[in-house]
């Protein structure tokens, strides 16, 4: 333990400052411990005296103390106990407080990682960042570099990243979320037209038989359509067909839809060159995950007319 002089308050200057775990404090009647960057110490005047009672101002709370009795000061902002008339404070270490600025990460992108020791009398110290050893435990992040930089890796879906801070016997965790901000970014699948987590769900991280001219499936037809129609690429039985049509009522067709997907019916009256018109109660129509129909209920619509569907994301 360190004993100091009444009335002042040693104060570390310089950034290479190591703070050894447990440490002894002189104490100066009113002063509050800043938790600031190089662990500085600032009073703020005020003037309290309770005769020996509990006296209160809006910065400090104080229980006082006659002839040698001694006292205790309390501040609340930032949280400070301060023992008057001891020799000194003692502290332990109790855990690190860590934290991510921005707290969510984009994909590729970059947050400042900041760790907090705090005390067993729930003060925190700031620690500076090259006190702190920083380790990646899980997740997509590619590096943590000085001062405490983590760099994200590309995903292909919001994906949790957890980071391990050491400083002294003690060390934390910090998880946060690294965000799939591209939709296309993804390696080996990068800029190949098909959503990257599309690829993943149906093929894994890294297959040849993901490209989109591919047919893995062997049903006539590729990825590229099987990912529009949001369709199954491994499974033959599973691609975009129109399953039946009706002229019953007008013209009805039908077929699978996707939950995914959106749907428009299209009429024209000449199968090559004619110009594609959407009906207007059959555009866009959400998808269901099943059987779905669309109608073009124009009263005898004229000598021939031809139909196709088109589908799109949602």
């Amino acid at each position: 333990m360190m004993k100091t002089d009444p009335g002042s308050i040693p104060c570390p200057t310089s950034p290479q400052m190591s703070r050894p775990k447990r440490t002894a404090w002189g104490v100066l009647p009113l002063a509050v411990l800043a938790a600031a960057p190089w662990l500085t110490a600032r009073a703020q005047p005020a003037a309290l005296d309770g005769g020996g009672r509990r006296a209160a101002s809006p910065s400090y709370t104080v229980d006082g103390s006659l002839g040698s009795l001694t006292g205790t000061a309390v501040a609340s902002a930032p949280a400070v106990v301060a023992r008057h008339g001891y020799a000194g404070q003692l502290y332990d270490l109790h855990r690190l407080a860590l934290e991510a600025a921005p707290p969510v990460l984009n994909e590729g992108g970059t947050a400042q990682l900041t760790a907090f020791a705090v005390l067993d009398d729930a003060t925190v110290l700031a620690l500076a960042p090259a006190q702190i050893a920083w380790s990646v435990t899980s997740g997509p992040i590619a590096s943590i570099g000085a001062p405490g930089i983590a760099a994200a890796a590309l995903v292909y879906q919001d994906s949790p990243a957890t980071v391990r801070a050491s400083y002294q016997s003690i060390a934390g965790t910090l998880t946060f979320v690294v965000l799939n901000v591209g939709q296309d970014d993804f390696p080996p699948y990068a800029g190949d037209g098909l959503e990257d987590a599309w690829q993943v769900q149906h093929f894994g991280l890294d297959n040849p038989n993901a490209a989109p001219n591919a047919d893995p499936d062997s049903d006539g037809v590729n990825n590229r359509h099987e990912f529009t129609a949001d369709t199954d690429p491994a499974d033959p039985r599973s691609f975009f067909r129109i399953q039946g049509v009706s002229l019953e009522t007008g013209f009805s067709t039908r077929f699978q839809s996707s939950a995914k997907r959106r749907y428009t019916l299209f009429f024209a009256t000449e199968s090559e060159g004619g110009a594609w018109t959407s009906l207007p109660q059959q555009t866009d129509v959400a998808g269901t995950g099943d059987v779905l129909t669309l109608t073009d209920s124009t009263p005898r619509p004229g000598p021939q007319r031809f139909y196709r569907v088109r589908v799109t994301a949602q």
